[in-house]
């Protein structure tokens, strides 16, 4: 029986949506029946409507939340940089935090970490030449890096780096001399190429120290001291909550506190 009243109502409804009001006669109870069917549709529809909307505002607040969190992060690290380095171009590291980032989760260790290596190597100038022709923010070698273009992709020879000072100086080289540098002297290429050697050097060792150390002092590991200066930088940059290290240590509770989750 109800099976038929439905079947019914489905007919009518057909019926009417094909034919049309004017050109259909229905009977006054297949009438209220489809001006209930269509408020339940009207209704249906919109809570389909208000269900998607809220689902596209969802995401949206989300996104945008995420956006605005990514960006204080970027900010944050930034005004690290300043605070160290002064007179370091903050226009030439704007795409550096998000270069930073990205880096480090694909080498799988704390943008933290990365960061102090950065400081450890170059002090965060960007234009900074080493004794042994080492150039960028992660003193990479022009021959080093040529080795990972095919991983990371072509960049600029240097010029003339004989010309340019070393990387403990203070930056007032001149701007031929930094753009005899090539594209190592972007902190973003540098970051790029430094990652991706850093990579390439974890296929073959099994942790963390040996790994900074062949990236300083070669397979032989010449300095052992190198990886014990990135920690140290390391241990500082954990103290400061704003750069959202990934492994910082969590607060211990206190006595007080202890004890009185233990007595509950």
């Amino acid at each position: 029986m109800l099976g038929s009243r439905y079947f019914d109502l489905i007919h009518s409804v057909i019926r009417y949506s094909s034919v049309g009001p004017k050109r259909l006669a229905v009977t006054p109870k297949e009438e209220c029946m489809l001006s209930r069917h269509s408020k339940a549709m009207a209704i249906l529809m919109l809570s389909i409507a208000v269900a998607a909307g809220g689902l596209v505002l969802t995401r949206h607040v989300i996104a945008v939340a995420g956006e605005a969190d990514a960006e204080r992060l970027n900010r944050s690290i930034l005004d690290y940089i300043a605070q160290k380095n002064p007179q370091a171009p903050i226009r030439a590291f704007q795409r550096f935090p998000e270069a930073l980032v990205a880096e480090a989760q694909k080498s799988n260790l704390d943008h933290c970490l990365v960061l102090a290596q950065a400081e450890v190597e170059s002090e965060f100038h960007q234009d900074a030449v080493g004794a042994a022709g080492e150039i960028g923010l992660f003193q990479i070698l022009p021959s080093t890096a040529a080795i990972m273009e095919p991983v990371v992709g072509p960049f600029k020879r240097p010029v003339g780096v004989k010309a340019v000072r070393d990387a403990k100086s203070d930056a007032k080289s001149d701007a031929k001399s930094a753009r005899d540098l090539g594209d190592l002297a972007d902190p973003v290429v540098s970051t790029k190429f430094a990652m991706a050697y850093l990579r390439d050097i974890m296929t073959r060792r099994s942790n963390v120290r040996d790994a900074l150390t062949e990236y300083n002092g070669g397979p032989a590991g010449r300095h052992p001291h190198y990886y014990r200066m990135v920690m140290g930088t390391y241990v500082e940059i954990l103290e400061r909550s704003e750069l959202r290290c990934r492994f910082r240590e969590t607060p211990k509770p206190s006595p007080v506190l202890t004890t009185l989750l233990t007595r509950a």
